[in-house]
């Protein structure tokens, strides 16, 4: 906390002089906490570097750690034969071949409209005059209650949509006859429901509306299998794998889903690792050599050096032993780069040597994240209790600067009414000599006649 500017305001021709004495007695009393205020800002400039090196390092550590996620799915992708069927491959997918088959229906929404039609939309009563329906849906009934001018299609409709039924209402208009407009109520999701708008509640004889479509659940075989489901994205029948049904198949057509290593995703990771590679470099070389950063010499920065040496010269078993036989390579300047078309061209025969390689986090390359989680990991590593010490070091001189500061401004005041008391006796003197030197000047004339000449 640094202290305000204080004005020194006096009445004597040396306020001026008690205002320099002040400034400087202050300033004078203010050295050891701007000395503090130094080192707190040291401080301050070592945290931020350290905070950045933590993220570097998390990033990396991230990186490596989808590289052993590649091989429990990170990289698959799941491929279909024909249009009828899209298939995606998830984290948890694994690899293998599925066989679809005799995809006779596709799920598909229930809808029911009103049997007779309505002269208006606003005027003609729907409940009879009991101002009550029961709607159906399902295996679920829900009154309806159309209040004073709302006992009309209109009102039903809006009924029917603020209710949250699961259904949507909308109004037909066939544009002539008495009865030109109708009643529309389709289910929000596909399958197999029924749906009844109920004149007299628990009488399904008073059923207003007529069915267009029941819905229909999608039926098929999977690997010879009977699969049904309310929905055309099946998401349980293959773990991992999302099928998307778009087309009935024709009879005796099978369609292959096949899930498999990709390329693609293996080359995406190694982009992401290259990338937060190259991060961290950068800013430990911004603590070490000629830079001589504020965190030189710290123990964390020569543990994150020898965690790259790791990564970089970990060797495999397989027939892929090294980062730099999947296109990465480190320059004269120790900067990373990775040349995807290595890892594309790679035959598919291939790809599981790569993930080998890469490991699964706990074995392979993969597994030195730990290495850098030593470093980085929020909670236990080791930058972050460095962090948390110069936290606590800064509260310290802060509670110190603060206690100077107080002091000082005690000192001030003291200082202050005793300059305040100086400069009103000074002012007192000044007085008195003006009048004795008025006195003096009135004798001399008195005597000589005439006001004595300046000299």
């Amino acid at each position: 906390m640094a202290l305000a500017p204080l004005t020194f305001t006096g009445i004597s021709s040396f306020s001026d002089d008690f205002q320099v004495i002040l400034d400087r007695s202050v300033s004078i009393a203010s050295l050891p906490a701007r000395a503090l205020e130094q080192e707190q800002t040291g401080l301050l400039s070592r945290k931020m570097a350290a905070a950045e090196l933590r993220t570097a390092a998390a990033d990396l550590a991230a990186a490596v750690r989808q590289l052993g996620q590649l091989s429990r799915g990170g990289a698959l992708t799941a491929a279909s034969s024909s249009f009828s069927v899209q298939a995606t491959a998830g984290a948890s997918a694994a690899p293998g071949l599925y066989r679809i088959s005799d995809i006779t229906s596709l799920a598909s929404q229930a809808v029911g409209r009103t049997s007779a039609g309505y002269a208006d939309t606003d005027t003609t009563a729907v409940t009879g005059g009991s101002g009550t329906l029961e709607l159906v849906v399902g295996s679920e009934s829900h009154t309806i209650t159309l209040g004073p001018g709302a006992d009309n299609l209109a009102g039903l409709r809006d009924a029917i949509n603020a209710g949250g039924y699961g259904v949507t209402a909308s109004i037909l208009d066939t544009g002539t006859g008495p009865g030109r407009y109708y009643l529309s109520i389709t289910a929000n999701e596909t399958g197999q429901r029924t749906i009844q708008l109920r004149l007299t509640p628990g009488d399904p004889g008073s059923d207003l509306l007529t069915t267009v479509s029941a819905g229909s659940n999608a039926v098929f075989k999977l690997n010879g299998l009977d699969i049904e489901s309310s929905s055309n994205t099946i998401t349980s029948a293959i773990a991992g794998v999302t099928l998307e049904l778009k087309a009935r198949t024709e009879p005796g057509q099978t369609i292959d889903v096949r899930v498999q290593p990709s390329a693609a995703g293996v080359a995406g990771a190694l982009q992401s690792f290259t990338a937060a590679y190259n991060k961290l470099v950068e800013k430990l070389d911004a603590q070490t050599g000629e830079r001589n950063g504020p965190l030189l010499g710290e123990t964390f920065i020569h543990d994150l050096k020898a965690a790259l040496r790791e990564l970089t010269g970990y060797r495999g078993a397989g027939s892929r032993s090294s980062l730099f036989e999947l296109g990465v390579s480190i320059g004269a300047d120790g900067v990373m780069s990775f040349d995807p078309s290595v890892i594309q061209s790679l035959p598919q025969s291939e790809i599981p040597a790569v993930f080998t390689l890469l490991g699964d986090g706990s074995s392979g390359l993969s597994a030195l994240e730990s290495r850098l989680s030593q470093s980085s990991d929020a909670q236990s590593g080791s930058i972050s209790a460095f962090i948390r010490n110069l936290d606590r070091a800064d509260q310290r001189l802060t509670d110190q600067i603060n206690t100077i500061y107080e002091r000082v401004s005690a000192t001030r005041q003291t200082l202050v009414a005793r300059l305040q008391a100086a400069d009103t006796l000074l002012a007192r003197l000044e007085g008195q000599k003006t009048m004795l030197n008025a006195a003096i000047e009135s004798l001399q004339t008195v005597a000589f006649g005439k006001r004595p000449a300046n000299t």
